[in-house]
């Protein structure tokens, strides 16, 4: 009897176990639901630390929940902190691909840590799969953008904006710059004239006039020619009786009215080779020191060809001039040289310069000048100017000894963007020249240090081709031979057109 009530105890016991068990994942998986509500309540709600707790606490409840795993990466994506992102929102992945929005959560995880490639190929996808989806339409583009694939990021920003007008105005501008970069200026302006004009928001606005005038900048370098002229006035204190060489001076004051043309054509005219030809013409007239009238004629030959981000280029200039109206210098120059484009906002340039020098009234000079140079060109942000430097180095021989040198040159500036249009524009030179042998009069080797300063400030006047400017500069040259020392101050004003 005893025996039989302890099994009847027994199996009463048994079976209410069996109830709670069978009970337990039930009620484990309704508080992992609760605070699976509460965190995303508290991230509706803008509460990311707290939708971060609740969700932690539902895993605990159900770790291998791809729900929960996913909400919780999706919360670290909001946070900005990327690799836990990555790990829940990859498990969830692992778990159930086929929750809703998973995939565009993992795209834009990829988007957000540059991942581009591996973004825009989730982005399209999500597009084929639903192509109402304007934020994939948006981003596809946006990752075919950033890997310079302008063609098919185009596709994707025109669909997001016929889609959506709250696209529109950022498809826009991004369409603009992917006509603009595969050569289509007239969309590209259309485009950027949309922003330009209804764009709601100003800083948008701002960058579409920007992008109109690069559009414009590169409208004209790829016309098939270009013409330059320039007209000054200036008053020299000091002026050269050697009007190429730099070399003697006058030691007198004299007004004088410079001209200077120069036109080119490219007889082929593609965005990646040009090749063509140009003539410059120069031309100065003093006011009371006629017999320095300088008058330059120089022709060139001339091809250059990119690939990104290089630019090779090759130059023959053959030049003839007069010093009033007399034969003074006929010169031979060859130039190659290459440009890099290091990135968005610094260029390089490394130049070799060949130069035969033929002097028709004094034969001790003939020879030749070979000069390498380093200029370096650094963009100051949002279009504010730039700085820039150069350093080289210059090797001269001619036929008398005396005329044997050598020369380092530095210089250094900066070229500012200021408001109502004005451009300011400081330079500074540095020349350390020493002479080969001892000078067949003075006796001994001629050792001289040149320094240069200029400051300048240019405004267009009425049209974009016209402006004005006037400028300051400085000379000063240390030797120790003294009557190879002198200053000179040159005050200008200049008149310059481009087309």
């Amino acid at each position: 009897m005893g025996s039989h009530a302890m099994q009847k105890s027994l199996g009463f016991v048994l079976v209410i176990l069996f109830v709670i068990f069978m009970h337990l994942p039930a009620h484990a998986q309704e508080q992992g639901n609760a605070y699976y509500d509460l965190g995303v309540f508290a991230y509706e709600d803008g509460d990311y630390e707290g939708a971060e707790i609740n969700l932690k606490k539902a895993l605990t409840f159900s770790p291998d929940s791809p729900f929960y795993n996913h909400y919780l990466g999706r919360i670290y994506l909001k946070m900005e902190r990327y690799p836990e992102a990555d790990a829940y929102l990859n498990k969830a992945w692992d778990l159930n691909p086929d929750i809703s929005g998973l995939k565009y959560d993992i795209a834009f995880l990829n988007y957000k840590t540059s991942n581009y490639s591996r973004a825009a190929d989730l982005f399209t996808e999500i597009v084929k799969e639903d192509p109402s989806n304007v934020l994939a339409q948006y981003y596809a583009g946006i990752c075919l953008y950033k890997q310079k694939n302008y063609g098919k990021a185009l596709k994707y920003f025109i669909n997001a904006t016929q889609i959506s007008p709250t696209v529109k105005d950022n498809g826009y501008y991004y369409a603009g710059i992917c006509h603009l970069k595969m050569g289509n200026f007239k969309k590209a302006t259309e485009k950027f004239e949309y922003v330009r004009d209804y764009a709601e928001s100003a800083s948008l606005r701002e960058y579409a006039k920007k992008w109109l005038q690069a559009t414009d900048r590169q409208k004209k370098a790829l016309k098939p020619y270009s013409l330059y002229a320039k007209l000054s006035y200036k008053y020299d204190d000091n002026v050269r009786l050697e009007p190429l060489d730099k070399d003697i001076y006058a030691d007198e004051d004299d007004y004088v009215t410079e001209g200077y043309f120069s036109g080119r054509y490219n007889i082929v005219n593609r965005q990646d080779y040009k090749m063509g030809l140009g003539y410059s013409h120069y031309q100065t007239w003093h006011k009371k020191l006629e017999n320095y009238d300088l008058t330059g004629s120089i022709f060139d030959l001339y091809a250059k060809y990119r690939i990104h981000p290089f630019t090779f280029a090759l130059s023959y200039l053959p030049t003839y001039y007069w010093v009033n109206s007399d034969k003074y210098l006929m010169r031979h120059q060859v130039k190659p040289e290459v440009m890099w484009k290091v990135n968005e906002d610094l260029v390089m340039r490394l130049s070799y310069s060949y130069y035969k020098n033929d002097y028709f009234q004094d034969d001790n000079k003939d020879g030749n000048t070979n000069e390498v140079f380093l200029d370096v060109y650094y963009s100051i942000g949002e279009k504010k100017g730039y700085l820039f430097g150069g350093i080289g180095y210059e090797d001269n021989s001619a036929s008398h000894p005396d005329h044997y040198y050598v020369q380092l040159k530095t210089k250094v500036g900066i070229s500012l963007n200021l408001p109502w249009d004005f451009n300011l524009k400081l330079t500074g030179k540095y020349y350390d020249q020493d002479y080969d042998n001892v000078d067949s009069f003075y006796g001994i080797k001629r050792e001289d240090a040149k320094y240069y300063g200029a400051i300048s400030i240019c405004r267009k006047l009425f049209y974009d081709w016209l402006s004005i400017s006037g400028e300051f500069n400085y000379t000063k040259n240390d030797s120790n031979i003294p009557d190879r020392e002198y200053k000179q101050n040159v005050m200008a004003v200049y008149l310059t057109a481009r087309f």
